[in-house]
């Protein structure tokens, strides 16, 4: 962005001045009538740009307005000629930028009522029609001619060909919703993140409902499932009940079992629940869809949002010389030949429940996976090579380890024996090597870092062949590798960086949202991440373990006698 400004300085100040010079720009204001919103029960006006504004800070002004959608995107076309309103129909998709800059474009001839202005931003993405987020990166660039009225007010002639939005304008308009589907073998339920207009509240409600009866998002629909079966949609309107519920009133599902409906009610009262506060009353075509049911709070039907997640109550662990250790403040070892120093442990990982270790041991020439009984002796299996990632759980009974940077491999306990298999990661990796991999708790997604980026891809799993598809890489806000990632939670990431100012970042699953964790304590190189119950983030820097359970926390020494060169981890 400097440079861009540094090139153009000159050409600012001259083209400017003749803009200056030759516009007359009245003090009264602009005489369109204020226009007013007719979704809902709303009442915001829609209002003209401010008067005055001289051509560079209108079309700023139409970037930073053109996310609001009501009334057909009107805050936007108001930026408009009377011409250029009455042919505008807002491009499908929404791409939005940040960093926005305007620059004056010199003209062949001498038009004093007419400015070519060269829009200039950094990409950060574009909102499908799916309502999801896809990440996208490059400087983004076009020229906007605008023309000033007889009253004086500079207006908008030629628009960009795309509906373009900043961020300020995209997160003033709209909100991030999880919107819930299940997990990769049915047994639960899980947040695939969408956006939603915020304005009105009224019609939230409805606009989840909508999304959730569409189905996944692009990008995890071989991920995920939905037990709502095609065709069912809300056969009224999603809203409040005179006791104060909210009713849900589905078209008719057929003939689907009580576990079937079990399912579509927590997703249904999941997906509304950050939205809605109120109880959740289920109904098709009119009747209760369970008929010994009461209104539902996310409470009751908790148990369907905690399929794979880590028992909390096991205890973190930690790779230290070699040998695996209670991650307390005694650092016992673990019980069995991983914790006596009979192997020399590289790399591990414990099963969600606890039951299971796996560990990545030195041989001679290389390592080698071995899995098995927690506390026992645990089996080689024929996955080797010269170094292994950190192995991760699906589940209680299939854990994942990349070899050597390129063969992502899965153990699988089919009746106690564990069988190996490679995973399709063609489209995941590009043909880059993968530095790190971390499979989310419900099964349905892995992140990993490639070339010092994060990636995220849903897991498909049809017909025995699993594969990593439709990859997302997540762009930094600024200037760093990342070392390492984590999942936080089911739509969330935490990661690791090179940088001293920003080493560690919370992230959404889908790159929107990047939030800085404090630098205070932490010393570069950051080795190893990561998540406690609860969520807090624990890192290994060169001077021993710290946690942090928020952004904001200023980072504290973990109480354990380990140092800085171990490799903490939790189950999962």
């Amino acid at each position: 962005m400097i440079l861009r400004h540094t090139r153009s300085l000159a050409l600012l100040v001259l083209v400017l001045l003749g803009v200056s010079a030759c516009a007359s720009i009245p003090e009264s204001s602009d005489p369109k009538a204020v226009k007013w919103v007719d979704e809902g029960n709303s009442t915001a006006p829609i209002n003209p740009p401010p008067s005055g504004l001289d051509p560079l800070a209108l079309v700023r002004s139409f970037v930073d307005s053109a996310a609001a959608p009501e009334s057909n995107h009107e805050a936007a076309r108001l930026h408009l000629t009377s011409g250029a309103q009455r042919d505008w129909s807002p491009p499908a998709g929404l791409l939005i930028v940040d960093n926005v800059d305007t620059i004056p474009v010199p003209q062949p001839t001498s038009s004093p009522g007419v400015q070519v202005v060269s829009l200039q931003a950094d990409k950060i993405g574009r909102l499908r029609a799916d309502q999801s987020f896809a990440p996208e990166t490059g400087e983004y660039q076009v020229q906007v001619r605008v023309e000033r009225r007889p009253d004086g007010q500079w207006r908008i002639a030629g628009p960009p060909p795309e509906l373009v939005a900043s961020r300020a304008s995209f997160t003033g308009s709209y909100r991030p919703v999880p919107i819930y589907f299940l997990d990769h073998d049915s047994h639960g339920v899980v947040p695939d993140l969408r956006y939603v207009v915020s304005q009105p509240a009224s019609t939230l409600p409805r606009r989840v409902m909508d999304l959730l009866t569409m189905g996944p998002s692009e990008n995890f629909r071989s991920a995920m499932g939905t037990a709502i079966p095609e065709g069912v949609h809300p056969k009224t309107n999603t809203s409040e009940a005179a006791d104060g519920a909210l009713e849900v009133n589905l078209s008719d599902l057929g003939d689907v079992s009580r576990e079937t409906r079990q399912l579509i009610a927590a997703q249904v009262v999941f997906s509304l629940q950050s939205v809605s506060s109120a109880r959740v009353r289920l109904k098709v075509e009119g009747m209760p869809m369970l008929q010994d049911e009461r209104d539902l709070r996310p409470t009751d039907v908790a148990a369907y949002e905690t399929q794979g997640v880590p028992r909390p109550d096991l205890p973190g662990l930690a790779v230290v010389d070699e040998r695996l250790v209670f991650l307390d403040p005694k650092a016992q070892p673990v019980p069995g030949p991983a914790g006596s120093g009979e192997y020399d442990v590289v790399q591990a990982g414990e099963s969600p429940d606890g039951a299971q270790l796996a560990a990545v041991t030195r041989r001679p020439g290389g390592v080698q996976l071995r899995v098995g009984h927690y506390g026992e002796h645990l089996p080689e299996l024929p996955v080797m090579g010269s170094y292994m990632s950190k192995p991760t759980w699906r589940g209680k009974s299939e854990v994942w380890t990349v070899v050597d940077g390129h063969d992502v491999v899965r153990a699988l306990d089919i009746g106690g024996n564990w069988v190996t298999g490679r995973v399709d990661a063609s489209q995941f990796t590009g043909g880059r090597p993968i530095q790190d991999l971390r499979l989310s708790h419900d099964g349905t997604r892995a992140a990993g870092v490639i070339d010092g980026r994060i990636v995220v891809a849903g897991v498909s799993d049809h017909d025995g062949k699993v594969a990593l598809e439709r990859p997302m890489e997540l762009q930094p806000p600024q200037d760093v590798r990342i070392t390492g990632v984590e999942w936080r939670k089911n739509d969330s990431l935490v990661a690791i960086t090179d940088s001293n100012s920003a080493p560690v970042f919370d992230v959404s699953v889908d790159g929107f949202q990047w939030t800085r964790y404090t630098s205070a304590n932490l010393g570069q190189p950051v080795k190893a991440v990561t998540v406690a119950p609860g969520g807090r983030v624990i890192v290994a820097d060169r001077s021993g373990l710290w946690e942090s359970k928020d952004p904001d926390d200023v980072w504290s020494l973990l109480q354990v006698p380990i140092g800085g060169g171990s490799i903490p981890f939790y189950p999962g």
